[in-house]
């Protein structure tokens, strides 16, 4: 066995030999040819071989994500911190953000389709959404489906045949008012 000095020892020549490999591999000859085949043996942060761009797929998402575009990755970290607060730091709620989503949106399209007319400009286009008559009835079908399980598992609460249902709708709502 190695003492602890040898071990010791042993690691920091380790050390030394690779911080000598690093200063003569950035200290080489000033030719172009090997200025390419250092920037090909470009170490890479926890031994990867290829770059953090490619690894995150190097398209749009990898740019937003390194800050390749500064406006753009600031805005949307921007977007998602208000959006953190109005949820976490204020207590909005997502269905009262959706409405007023909605409102704004519906308002802006009332201005615009309006005021189109005094400015020369088109109105905005929305696009027909039209349902077919056997959409409605597979949706009727799936609802009525649902709703009957729902009335069934209900009486049978009611009725004391499932006591084990019946015990967790007790005591789940007998926490709530506590």
């Amino acid at each position: 066995m190695m003492s602890e000095s040898e071990e010791h020892g042993s690691l920091l020549e380790k050390i030394g030999d690779k911080i000598h490999e690093f200063k003569k591999d950035s200290s080489s000859s000033d030719s172009d040819d090997d200025k390419k085949s250092h920037k090909s043996k470009k170490k890479h942060l926890f031994g990867r071989k290829h770059p953090l761009h490619n690894v995150l797929g190097g398209g749009k998402a990898a740019d937003l994500v390194m800050w390749r575009d500064k406006q753009k990755s600031g805005s949307i970290l921007g977007g998602v911190t208000v959006i953190w607060l109005l949820f976490e730091g204020i207590g909005y709620h997502l269905l009262t953000f959706l409405c007023h989503l909605l409102i704004i949106f519906l308002t802006v399209s009332f201005v615009w389709s309006n005021a189109a007319s005094f400015i020369n400009r088109s109105p905005p286009k929305f696009p027909e959404v039209i349902l077919s008559e056997t959409q409605c009835l597979i949706i009727a079908h799936v609802l009525r489906k649902e709703i009957n399980e729902a009335f069934i598992t209900l009486q049978s609460v009611a009725s004391g045949k499932d006591l084990k249902t019946y015990l967790k709708v007790q005591l789940e709502s007998s926490g709530s008012f506590l």
